[in-house]
């Protein structure tokens, strides 16, 4: 690369020669790297679930989609709605025979119920432990 397309950027070189980004933009970008401890909690759930409960990042996901899709709050009481894995699969753009076989492991790690109309989370608080922790 010449010389001419290194550019300073805050006191060090930017090897890629980019301009440094608009006064505007800097508040952007300063919101954004303020909210990397957010995703650092992200990455950190989808490793601890791993380690602790044995939890692959699919199956947290899909976790969290049953809950989504099927935990419903009406007159201040806690409503659990079986939910069909294509529901689920459709959420997450995922086949739905994924999704079954992931279920399947959810049951047996007794994270999910699945009944003739569905699937649905075993525990809420659980799912909202787990939820919390990506979120907060």
């Amino acid at each position: 690369m010449s010389r001419e397309k290194h550019q300073a950027v805050s006191g060090g070189v930017n090897p890629a020669g980019l301009a440094p980004p608009a006064p505007d933009a800097n508040d952007e970008y300063g919101q954004i790297l303020q909210n990397r401890e957010r995703i650092a909690r992200l990455l950190r759930l989808f490793s601890s679930p791993r380690k602790r409960k044995g939890l692959r990042p699919e199956e947290l996901l899909i976790f969290f989609a049953i809950g989504y899709l099927g935990i419903r709050i009406s007159n201040c009481t806690v409503q659990l709605i079986p939910i069909g894995m294509v529901e689920v699969a459709a959420l997450l753009g995922i086949p739905k025979e994924s999704v079954r076989r992931k279920v399947m492991r959810l049951v047996e790690l007794d994270y999910v119920i699945t009944t003739p109309k569905g699937v649905f989370v075993k525990d809420v608080r659980v799912w909202c432990q787990m939820l919390g922790h990506a979120i907060v």
